[in-house]
């Protein structure tokens, strides 16, 4: 692959949907202005240090040749480099897939999703566009950071392309809850574009869970700690509040060119305490009910009448959209019969304007504002609020928040609020109106603590820190994997053996799972690798299973090999005639099946196995979500009668087996070991039973989870298949 030599190797590739910067075409001349505000605000410095580059939309369609060239030279001289889309792709992918597809549904607003055919292809081909335009610029050590739903797809392209590579995704926006985004004919495909990813990041613990139980419910993923499977590779799913920067508001607030103008806004609404809201034009902010919620203020408290003003900020954006084009107009029609209604001569309650303005302006109004009011009715973090509470340095005020809005959750002492009650809005609004000012300054002072401290560059280092720590964790799991190198060394010491012992479990280990477990038989290709290695008179082969005796005695009574039933209990070892380990007693059944029977009864799908000394209570065809809290429930009333039973409780995979303490698959094999005295062991499991075997056998022992969990095992394959592909390799070494 052709790399670009201005990239450094240790570099970090940035990607977005919009470059940092604006161009305009002005007298026939393009001018290229940097972006304020979010992402481009938040990133502007980090992206041009350490050799790290930006790759996006420049937001422009160049007329020819010649324009895109000159775009590119010049933006390359900003650490930028241009993805170009054409007005066929801007609908498609942005304007259709991007937001009238993933916006309305990541915030609430499934009837307003269009599900388009065109709109998903016109998607994949710009996210493949945007991967395709990555590739050449990233190294050995390059880290890519991809950003925001509009490129959900780019993390599993470039791992396509670059097994190695290190890559971060943040969501800035909310992730959907399962219920919401199942709705989605393409749910798993952006789910697995975005596990292509090692380290995805969320503003909030919410939207973590929600992304969490996607895969889980969707993609059948086991969630472990917030770290993810897939491929043998470890994805770690974590929060990242975003921050500001912090010292950029808190200076511009302190800038002569700021205070003279928010002391010209403080003369211009003179005696009027100011409440600030500012918005992007969108039915997420809750603008409707704001409006609603200013209107009974005025109407329940009319002594305010004259003393307040509400400056409303609404940002142009899209507009032209059917759903924004209806929003803005009832947003007039609501401001103007206000403003009509409660408005008075030299006085309008509102202060309404629809246009974006500069930052120093910005930074004046926050300055000026006695209260900060957002009301979004889901909203990913909303910097809004911190840029505010940044810029009250030296003037005193009070942050009204919704508890919708990620930003919430980490500044409490601000009033928080359900923009959907709009009487009890009101009334934590005058209360915000009427705050007296030590109250004020200690609820600021505690929140600017914390906007200070979390800064948008801690927001950087931290993602970076993690995405470190995730790549150093997957390399210390490779070293465990089953993979050539250790498998060359197994084939050694097998080869090297004159006695071995061979201890396999069966479900999960030698065949796959079954919803249906008497479907769970074994294939041709289990009889055939098991045969081969007991031919070899060297190998003792024993498979030891949690299965009834009578299962195991049907599938491989006519086999020389022997068999343990459930989990030690029974054993046909060492003449083929089963036995049972003695001074095994069933009365503890009476007092556990009733309770199984009631977690039956309650959970469909569920079943009981009663085997001989042992009961299993079975939830693989219970909605997963379900049952493994149906299983959570079960295993606290299980341990709550063990203090009295003393039972073994064995937590396994879909199914939970409760059996005499005194057996377990460990001391069974511990008592083969004694007898046989072998001078090679090789151990295979998948279920939290078999960690009794990988615990009890000798150090010298090579022992193998089935699947990469936390295990006492020394290696892992991924699944069953590697199980009989090893297996099957030690045959041929006699």
């Amino acid at each position: 692959m052709l790399h670009n030599p201005d990239i450094l190797d240790s570099g970090t590739l940035i990607i977005s949907n919009r470059l940092p910067i604006k161009i305009e075409r002005k007298k026939s001349k393009l001018k290229f202005t940097p972006s304020e505000g979010g992402l481009a605000t938040g990133l502007g410095s980090f992206y041009k240090e350490n050799g790290s580059w930006w790759i996006g939309w420049p937001g422009i369609i160049p007329k020819n040749k010649e324009e895109e060239d000159l775009i590119r030279e010049e933006l390359k001289k900003l650490n930028l480099i241009p993805v170009f889309l054409t007005e066929k792709e801007i609908k498609g992918y942005y304007e259709g897939f991007s937001n009238a597809i993933l916006w309305p549904l990541c915030h609430y607003r499934p009837s307003y999703v269009e599900l388009k055919q065109e709109f998903w292809l016109s998607y994949v081909e710009v996210n493949k566009k945007f991967s395709d335009a990555t590739l050449p610029y990233i190294k050995e050590h390059t880290r890519v950071w991809v950003h925001d739903y509009q490129l959900m797809l780019v993390p599993k392209f470039i791992r396509e392309a670059i097994d190695n590579c290190s890559i971060g995704y943040f969501h800035h926006i909310p992730f959907p809850p399962i219920e919401l985004f199942k709705m989605l004919p393409w749910r798993d495909e952006l789910l697995e574009g975005l596990l292509g990813s090692d380290l995805i990041g969320f503003h909030t613990y919410e939207n973590v869970d929600n992304f969490l139980d996607s895969c889980s419910g969707i993609l059948n993923l086991q969630n472990n700690i917030n770290n993810l499977k897939i491929k043998g590779r470890t994805i770690l799913v974590d929060v990242f509040p975003m921050g500001i920067d912090y010292e950029k508001y808190k200076n511009q607030a302190l800038s002569t060119e700021t205070v003279a103008y928010s002391k010209q806004l403080k003369s211009l609404y003179d005696q009027q305490k100011i409440i600030l809201s500012v918005d992007r034009l969108d039915y997420s902010k809750g603008i409707i009910q704001r409006l609603t919620s200013f209107e009974i203020l005025l109407n329940d408290h009319p002594e305010l009448h004259g003393k307040i003003v509400l400056y409303m900020l609404i940002v142009p954006s899209r507009d032209q959209v059917n759903q924004y084009k209806k929003l803005r107009n009832e947003i007039d029609r609501k401001v103007g019969n206000i403003n009509s209604v409660y408005g008075k001569p030299g006085w309008q309650p509102i202060a309404y304007f629809y246009n974006s303005l500069k930052f120093p302006v910005l930074s004046a109004l926050y300055v000026a504002a006695d209260v900060c009011w957002v009301t979004s009715l889901y909203d990913g973090m909303n910097l809004v609020a911190k840029e505010y509470i940044a810029s009250k340095q030296e003037t005193s005020g009070v942050l009204v928040i919704s508890e919708f809005a990620g930003a919430s959750k980490e500044l409490s002492d601000a009033l928080v609020i359900n923009p959907y009650a709009v009487h009890r809005t009101s009334r934590t609004l005058y209360e915000a109106i009427c705050m007296d000012q030590e109250e004020q300054d200690e609820r600021m002072h505690a929140s600017q603590e914390i906007v200070s401290k979390y800064t948008v560059h801690h927001w950087v280092n931290l993602f970076m820190q993690r995405l470190e720590e995730i790549k150093h964790q997957q390399q210390l799991e490779l070293s465990r994997k089953v993979r050539e190198k250790v498998e060359q060394k197994i084939k050694s010491q097998y080869q090297e053996g004159s006695n071995r012992l061979i201890l396999l479990d069966y479900d999960g280990t030698l065949v796959g799972f079954n919803k249906n477990a008497d479907k769970a038989i074994p294939t041709e290709d289990v009889y055939d690798v098991l045969d081969k290695l007991s031919q070899d008179p060297k190998n003792l082969i024993t498979i030891i299973s949690g299965r009834k005796y009578t299962n195991l005695e049907h599938w491989f009574s006519k086999k020389p090999y022997f068999l343990i039933a459930e989990h030690g209990i029974w054993s046909n070892y060492p003449n083929h005639d089963w036995h049972l380990v003695p001074g095994l007693t069933n009365t503890w059944k009476t007092k556990v099946l009733p309770i199984l029977q009631r977690f039956t009864d309650r959970t469909a799908g569920s079943s009981i196995e009663e085997k001989s000394h042992s009961l299993a209570w079975h939830y693989r065809k219970v909605e997963r979500a379900f049952g493994l809290r149906q299983a959570q429930e079960l295993l606290q009333e299980l341990r709550h009668i063990n203090q009295v039973l003393e039972l073994q409780i064995i937590n396994g995979d879909r199914v939970i087996e409760i059996k005499n303490k005194l057996v377990n698959k460990g001391e069974a094999a511990v008592n083969m070991v004694k007898e046989i005295e072998p001078d090679f062991i090789l151990c295979i499991g998948d279920d939290a039973t078999d960690e009794d075997m990988f615990i009890a056998l000798p150090d010298n022992s090579i022992t193998i989870k089935v699947g990469d969990k936390q295990s006492h095992a020394k290696y892992y394959v991924e699944n069953h298949k590697e199980v009989i592909e090893l297996l099957s390799s030690l045959g041929e070494n006699k």
